[in-house]
């Protein structure tokens, strides 16, 4: 038994375990706030875990959805081990010497991956079940959906660094041939002095998941073994680099509804490339990653400070441009407008718009109606046209009439805003029904998903595209996303400008 428990613990999976708890730690960071997600700790008033559990893609939540967000995770653990493996390396250089170095480093580096595939999909099925009411079947195909295209990406991702490795293989081959080209190559007998790692391996799983020990390499010159790493360290970068691209078309094209990720796929692939940058600059830098960070941070807070970044959002109509020409929200400002003069004209003002709903009553003293809605996403905007339905059909139609303002905040208001319109729409005569169920469906349709698509795709990696309103142009962000889906979710009753009124 202690054998067994000695070899267990310089296993090589043990050992790579407890190295990332070792050295590196911010990596597994990534792995705690998408876990959080999924588990519902982390944003889950914003339905954070919705997105990861049961993701939608045009619309729909299907074996389409979980295919692409298998992809995705696929790309996330993947980075994952290309990040890890480009640092750890020189702990394990007894790979060098072995074929395909980073198929036998992802089989030994499995267990982060394997627990957490096994944690999202129970959190998948019970989620389904419980919240999303679906059947055993429904379910089955969204595992396998997300499964097929999680092992579709794992095996294009070998499949590259496989041709990768045969690629180098062929350019060493002819040096590794030649007893003077090795020597005029790596050094007249090499470095035979390999720097002691931080884990000591006794036993690894080959590719063929049998356990295999490790080889010496004290007769492996240290620029040969460095070499063989440096080739693999090569083809990682570029995968990381094609991610890269990949998220910044799919910027390019978010007006093409077939380029709109499930926000779970766009969050996961900046995750992967969030992780593989803060890897690039402790591997390329090494002791001076921190200096370089905090510059990187002081540079990016100038740029926000002088808006050579400016990611407020705008409301379109508005100049912005003309920094001298806005408005200064100071104390004495605001103050100028509370004198007694403008005051009183606000006063008489006011009191002109409680003529005016007076005369639309029924009664010499009508009850007035003030409505208040909450906020809280989709959910509350959904309820609120529901519940302003049900009242508007006790009131025979007479609750608008009634009402001499709505406020309140976020979804609550947008349904109450999109009933309004309805409503509006019809008295000037539009053949619509404010009691349509069809209304409460359209303001149910998902905008989370288009929101964080945008968000972690055009606004981070495609933010030059632009568009006009009158005079003016803005940035296509993820409030640009936001408004074209509601438009396009409630038929365009919404897109409306404020000087129309």
């Amino acid at each position: 038994m202690k054998e067994f428990l000695k070899g267990l613990w310089h296993s090589f999976p043990v050992q790579l375990v407890f190295l990332h708890f070792r050295k590196y730690q911010v990596l597994l960071v990534f792995w705690f706030i998408i876990g959080s997600a999924i588990n519902g700790s982390f944003m889950n008033t914003f339905g954070a875990d919705a997105l990861f559990l049961a993701p939608e893609y045009l619309g729909n939540v299907n074996a389409v959805s979980s295919a692409i967000t298998g992809i995705a995770m696929g790309i996330f653990i993947m980075s994952w081990q290309i990040t890890t493996f480009v640092l750890h390396s020189k702990h394990f250089k007894f790979l060098a010497t072995t074929s395909k170095p980073f198929l036998k480093y992802c089989i030994n580096n499995s267990i982060f991956p394997i627990l957490f595939l096994l944690f999202y999909c129970y959190k998948a099925v019970h989620f389904d079940k419980v919240r999303e009411l679906m059947s055993l079947g429904e379910i089955l195909v969204l595992i396998a959906g997300f499964l097929v295209g999680f092992i579709l990406l794992v095996a294009i991702s070998f499949s590259w660094f496989f041709g990768a490795e045969r690629t180098m293989m062929r350019s060493m081959h002819p040096i590794m041939n030649e007893p003077h080209k090795y020597i005029g190559h790596f050094g007249i007998a090499g470095n035979h002095h390999h720097e002691k790692g931080l884990i000591h391996v006794e036993w690894f799983y080959n590719t063929r998941l049998k356990l295999k020990k490790p080889r010496n390499i004290a007769h492996y010159s240290q620029e040969f073994v460095e070499t063989i790493f440096r080739r693999h360290h090569f083809a990682a970068v570029m995968a990381i680099i094609l991610a890269f691209l990949f998220l910044a078309l799919v910027g390019m094209f978010q007006d093409v509804d077939v380029f709109k990720l499930p926000a779970a796929a766009g969050i996961l692939i900046l995750f992967s490339i969030l992780m593989a940058g803060a890897a690039s600059l402790v591997y390329w830098l090494k002791s001076w990653s921190i200096p370089a960070a905090v510059l990187i941070i002081f540079l990016v807070d100038a740029m926000f400070r002088y808006e050579w970044i400016d990611t407020r959002n705008k409301a379109y109509g508005l100049n912005y441009d003309a920094a001298d020409t806005r408005p200064a929200y100071q104390r004495d400002s605001i103050m100028a407008l509370c004198d007694v003069k403008q005051m009183e004209a606000d006063k008489l003002a006011m009191i002109r718009v409680l003529d005016r709903w007076k005369a639309r009553q029924d009664s010499a003293k009508p009850v007035m109606y003030i409505l208040n809605f909450s906020g809280g996403g989709t959910r509350s905007a959904t309820f609120t046209l529901n519940v302003l339905q049900q009242l508007d059909s006790m009131m025979k139609g007479k609750l608008m009439q009634k009402t001499f303002m709505m406020t309140g905040a976020s979804g609550g208001m947008l349904g109450a805003t999109y009933y309004r319109e309805l409503y509006r729409q019809r008295m000037n005569g539009k053949n619509l029904n404010p009691a349509d169920l069809a209304h409460v469906e359209r303001i149910s349709r998902d905008l989370l998903n288009p929101l964080f698509s945008s968000m972690v795709t055009r606004d981070v990696f495609a933010p030059a595209q632009r568009f006009k309103v009158g005079n003016y142009s803005y940035v296509k962000d993820r409030a640009y996303a936001f408004e074209e889906q509601l438009n396009e979710n409630t038929g365009g009753l919404l897109d409306i400008q404020i000087s129309f009124f």
